[in-house]
């Protein structure tokens, strides 16, 4: 595998990482218990691209 390949999938681990995390700080601000001390963060839009980062990266890296 070439560095360029190697760094790439580095770069779709860390996207599917950030995904997760943006999943469960998701889950977390769905449950809160003051439902009007509303984030400034979309959590939802960070997962989404996030793993469109981690899907783009992934082939590329795997593409023969």
């Amino acid at each position: 595998m070439s560095d360029a390949q190697e760094l790439l999938c580095v770069i779709a681990g860390a996207a599917v990482g950030v995904a997760v995390l943006a999943g469960w700080r998701d889950h977390r601000r769905r449950r809160r218990a003051h439902p009007d001390a509303v984030g400034w963060v979309d959590w939802t839009l960070v997962q989404v691209i996030a793993l469109i980062v981690a899907t783009i990266a992934g082939w590329i890296a795997l593409k023969p």
